[in-house]
């Protein structure tokens, strides 16, 4: 391992890992509750904690056998420490995902200073930290930050344990247990996701001679001893609980399925993801190409061997995958920082014509930003655009265009550390001041306000739940409480009249049905409120009313 008694060491750690924290708050006390993921991870957490019970999953009255339960446990133990489920605050909830990015950065860090040195060491872990797709998951409390974390700390005892081998020497017991911890982590977290990188990555390694002798350096009984210590109870006690259904449905519908056809319409051709790298990967969209060609033509040397086994494998796996979401990549992302990171430092000054190619992504992909915080502004708020987001904007495209300078002129270190820089202050304007004001997305928000202000909120004002017809998101069970009732409009007409909820939300769409049962009942309601939006996990317009019973 490095010398960690070096006290630039120590410097270069504590940067990393406060930049990373920088980037990862970004948004995460603004932005509301998203759907649909984050909103159902969650309530799921928060059900945990309201029932008592940590081994099974369950959003309302139905069995989440999707993921593991560790993402839950670590935000129950968030929310217990540093908030109450009755407030609901979504924070607490991300703290787990921010510390996730934060450990991810540190051993990409780690990663890099193995294999090369302290310039390349920094400039990667600053590069996957702001790197956008990393800040996301950062901001949303759900799985892929804290998986990220624990991939990259198998990752680098994987690193180790080659790099000992390759050099002659013995390893110690700490990297192998390291190792197998990690995957423990990963796979109670994501299931087989951290296994198949380590996986792919060592069959990657498998064209070197002589093959695998590695291997037995992973100490492979101790890692089963270890698996069957900390993950097999909990797999036993869902197995149990359930009797079964959680790995048919986790395993034979959740996952295997995605791999043979595309999922809830996220479908895409091969080159998904390689297309969607320069903007998700923007501070480092610069150095890819001339990062992967050094990289290609050094795959001699032992460190870019493992850097190619952890990319290519993975990636061409999730490239023919039916199902294609942007941050099925993430894992390789840490791999690719080093990558970037070491030809900005191996390169110094010179001027190539990969350079001056990559320059011009970063130029485009920062111009796309800047118009991206109007152009959201503008569609999503009910307000003008403000001086204030105009100036972001501006900056944005000015920043972009004096980096883009320093990599066409060959000042390809110093423009990845300002690029991690300006990705860093993206992600504050975006998650901290522009999405959180775009007023026509938060519906369930805005429905919770509304509520409160009519002293109808069932966790607030300790009313009876509500019902809603029309609308039937996941951040409005978390907001509204888990009892809300998720139903027709001829059902919310019925449960209104007859006492069982305080208030019923219609929208349009089921408006006839709700006010036929309410004739029917001979009932009288009284509409309080009005809350208009467009609902973007289907890209339909809502309109809203909430009413209760006219006494």
């Amino acid at each position: 391992m490095v010398a960690s008694g070096n006290h630039n060491f120590w410097v270069d750690l504590a940067l990393v890992t406060m930049f990373a924290a920088f980037v990862g708050f970004a948004g995460a006390f603004s932005m509301p509750p998203l759907d649909r993921d984050e909103a159902r991870f969650a309530q799921a957490t928060v059900q945990m904690l309201e029932t008592g019970d940590f081994v099974n999953i369950r959003f309302q009255d139905k069995e989440r056998n999707k993921k593991p339960v560790g993402i839950h446990w670590l935000q129950a133990a968030s929310v217990s420490l540093f908030s109450d489920v009755e407030r609901r605050e979504i924070w607490a909830f991300r703290l787990p995902s921010i510390i996730g990015a934060v450990i991810a950065s540190v051993f990409t860090f780690l990663c890099a200073l193995r294999m090369y040195d302290r310039s390349t060491a920094m400039l990667a872990g600053f590069l996957i930290a702001s790197a956008p797709l990393v800040a996301a998951e950062a901001t949303i409390a759900k799985t892929d930050g804290v998986l990220l974390a624990m991939i990259c700390m198998a990752q680098f005892a994987f690193l180790e344990i080659y790099a000992c081998f390759r050099e002659g020497r013995a390893n110690t017991l700490k990297f192998p247990v390291m190792f197998w911890v990690a995957q423990c982590g990963a796979i109670l977290i994501k299931g087989p996701i951290g296994p198949i990188v380590s996986a792919a990555t060592g069959f990657g390694l498998f064209t070197e001679k002589p093959r695998f002798r590695w291997l037995k350096r992973m100490r492979l009984a101790l890692g089963f001893l270890i698996l069957l210590i900390l993950v097999a109870p909990w797999l036993i006690a869902i197995g149990v609980s359930t009797d079964g259904r959680y790995f048919s449905e986790a395993l034979g519908v959740d996952m295997a399925a995605k791999l043979g056809a595309a999922q809830e319409n996220h479908n895409g051709l091969p080159g998904y993801h390689a297309g969607l790298m320069w903007i998700l990967f923007w501070p480092a969209s610069a150095l890819i190409l001339p990062g992967l060609i050094h990289i290609w033509n050094d795959r001699g040397f032992w460190q870019a061997r493992f850097l190619l086994a952890w990319i290519i494998p993975f990636w061409i796996l999730f490239e023919i995958a039916a199902t294609k979401l942007p941050h099925y990549v993430l894992p390789v992302y840490p791999a690719l920082a080093i990558v970037a990171a070491h030809a900005a430092v191996r390169d110094g000054n010179v001027q190539t014509n990969w350079r001056r190619m990559g320059a011009g992504i970063y130029l485009f992909v920062g111009m796309l930003a800047a118009f991206l915080i109007c152009a959201g502004k503008h569609y999503f708020s009910e307000g003008p655009i403000s001086p204030i987001v105009i100036t972001a904007a501006v900056l944005i495209a000015a920043a972009s265009i004096m980096i883009a300078w320093l990599f066409w002129r060959g000042r390809a270190y110093a423009g990845g550390i300002a690029a991690s820089c300006l990705a860093a202050l993206f992600a504050w304007i975006l998650y901290d001041g522009v999405l959180p004001t775009m007023d026509r997305l938060a519906v369930s928000p805005r429905i919770s306000t509304e509520l409160i202000e009519l002293n109808r909120h069932p966790i607030v004002d300790d009313t009876e739940p509500v019902a809603l017809a029309g609308y039937a998101e996941p951040s409005a069970v978390f907001l509204l409480g888990t009892q809300t009732q998720l139903t027709t409009g001829d059902r919310a007409g019925q449960l209104l009249a007859s006492g069982e909820v305080s208030a019923a939300i219609v929208d349009v769409s089921a408006e006839d049905y709700f006010q036929n049962a309410i004739l029917t009942r001979s009932a009288r309601v009284k509409s309080l409120a009005t809350v208009s939006g467009l609902n973007y996990s289907n890209g339909k317009p809502v309109d809203l009313k909430i009413y209760i019973l006219d006494d």
